[in-house]
């Protein structure tokens, strides 16, 4: 469709720029390595088309199909890989906002189901998003692109996912933004890949050991060792399977002894050698 004026638009001080835009349109084709571009930003995460594996846990990668949502929280190293030619919606947004007017993010944390540890859940896509979405990615494409319109559908939107989903729903697709400590949420996610042990991580967050670990296990259900570990062999899994980054700098990168030691320990984590995860890798992308 024909925007008219479209120099006054594109000038204008308060038209969105890639850094300032609420929504985000990416196009990948079959075998792309999606990689967070804004990690300070919370992202919902709409799959218009397409498939994506995403490899969060190696022992249980979240396979999100087309017409299916995610969400992805601020500071979380992540890394996707498209399945199919894909085409992504990324809506930004802050977890103090409200889906409406009677209702915060933050109030569905009581709607957690008790001991839900899963830190990805998808939603199915409902008609009515479907719609505002193919609206929304039209009016972008033509260069509607002005931030009071990025604002103003963000909050359209949701409307939408206060009216099409339950309270239950919602909470479980929020939940990696959910708590009733989200400061030190944000903070242990925001710190933890420079951060080498528990100790450390105390240090900077000016807490003994002790108060630390029962505050990280009130936070996230469970220990912060064990957590820290799981995402180091995740960030390494990910190295592994979606770059082409030599082992022996991976050896260094991880601060391995000796290449050796790093081979012995991707068999002993991942149950296979880190040559045999890239193949394998490969192999289900072509």
């Amino acid at each position: 469709m024909e925007l008219y004026y479209s120099n006054e638009h594109l000038s204008c001080s308060n038209y969105a720029t890639s850094h300032t835009s609420i929504f985000k349109l990416l196009d990948c084709k079959k075998g792309c390595i999606i990689t967070r571009n804004y990690p300070n930003e919370t992202f919902m995460v709409f799959v218009v088309k397409g498939k994506l594996s995403i490899n969060y846990d190696r022992h249980n990668p979240l396979v999100v199909g087309e017409s299916n949502a995610f969400l992805l929280p601020k500071s979380l190293d992540l890394r996707a890989k498209a399945l199919q030619d894909s085409f992504i919606v990324l809506c930004c947004f802050t977890s103090d906002l409200k889906l409406c007017s009677r209702f915060s993010i933050q109030g569905l944390n009581s709607y957690l189901v008790p001991g839900f540890t899963e830190f990805y859940y998808s939603i199915k896509i409902d008609e009515r998003i479907s719609l505002f979405l193919s609206s929304l990615v039209s009016s972008l494409k033509d260069g509607l692109g002005c931030k009071h319109f990025h604002s103003i559908k963000r909050e359209e939107l949701f409307l939408y996912l206060r009216a099409g989903y339950s309270k239950q729903e919602l909470a479980l697709f929020f939940s990696p933004i959910l708590g009733d400590d989200i400061d030190f949420k944000d903070f242990v996610l925001a710190n933890y890949k420079k951060i080498v042990d528990v100790k450390e991580f105390a240090d900077v967050a000016n807490m003994s050991v002790s108060t630390f670990n029962r505050k990280f296990k009130e936070t996230f259900n469970d220990t912060a060792k064990h957590w820290l570990m799981s995402r180091r062999d995740e960030s390494i899994y990910k190295d592994i399977t979606m770059t082409d980054i030599p082992f022996s700098e991976l050896a260094d990168k991880y601060s391995f002894s000796s290449p050796a030691y790093f081979a012995t320990y991707c068999k002993k984590t991942f149950g296979k050698t880190a040559l045999e995860l890239r193949r394998e890798s490969r192999d289900k992308t072509r």
